[in-house]
Order: C-alpha cells, then sequence, then structure tokens
C-alpha cells in the first residue's frame, strides 16, 4: 500500500520517507495557522487518515479520521483548545497533544503500520469531557 501526505497548503507528497516526517514535525507554530490549517497521513484506497496539527505551547494534536479517536494523554483537568481547520473552529482536548518527538514518532508508526499506530490507546474524542460545543 501507498501512504499520502497531504499538508495545509494543499501539498501532496506520496510515501514520505522519515526524513520528510521529521521536517513536518520540526514545522514552526506559524505554518499550522496557514492554509487548512491541518495536515493528514492516509492509506492510499482507504478512509483511514491520522490527522494533525500544532499548536503552541501543547503541541501537537492527534486523531485518527474518519473515527474522531484521540489518545488521552495527561491527567488533571482538560482544556478545551480551539484551532482553526479549513477556516472552521475545531474545538478539541488539551489531552490529545503529543510533543514534537512523540508526534514524529506516531507519524513514523503510521507509516511503518500503514495505518493506525497500535502503541498507543485510541479513544472517541467526544466521549472526552471537554467543551466540544460552539
Amino acid at each position: 500500500m501507498s501512504i499520502l501526505y497531504r499538508g495545509p497548503l494543499g501539498d501532496s507528497v506520496m510515501n514520505p520517507d522519515t526524513d520528510f516526517l521529521r521536517q513536518i514535525s520540526d514545522k514552526p507554530a506559524g505554518y499550522w495557522k496557514t492554509g487548512g490549517g491541518d495536515s493528514c497521513l492516509e492509506v492510499c484506497g482507504t478512509n483511514e487518515r491520522m490527522l494533525f496539527f500544532f499548536d503552541e505551547p501543547y503541541g501537537f494534536f492527534i486523531m485518527m479520521h474518519p473515527d474522531y479517536e484521540v489518545v488521552v494523554r495527561r491527567s488533571g483537568p482538560v482544556e478545551t483548545i480551539e484551532h482553526r481547520v479549513g477556516g472552521e473552529r475545531m474545538k478539541v482536548p488539551s489531552c490529545s497533544y503529543f510533543s514534537r518527538d512523540d508526534a514524529y514518532a506516531l507519524m513514523l508508526e503510521f507509516l511503518q503500520n500503514e495505518g493506525r499506530p497500535t502503541s498507543v490507546e485510541w479513544r472517541d474524542m467526544y466521549q472526552i469531557e471537554f467543551d466540544h460545543g460552539f
């Protein structure tokens, strides 16, 4: 199977390599406010995608799409973070953000597995208590 990277500016790269993914994970916060505001890795021929974007100071938000599944990473109160995707507000839980290195590791795992990383437990984002309404 092939993996396709789609960037926030509409750019795409077929079968990105590890160096490319490292460059993406190192992009500054301003990069993620351009274009559509998000990126994804998708398995060609399926609807499985790993959607991601960066918000300062939280890090990378990562979600499996179309299932809207995320990883709960932190304990304590969960904040609601607002990010613009395609010009629309998207509210997401603060507990589902990763450091640059952890996000890079999940991107690599998606690439190697040709799909959903299995090293973490995924959970429906709307089963997490946070303000996801508008």
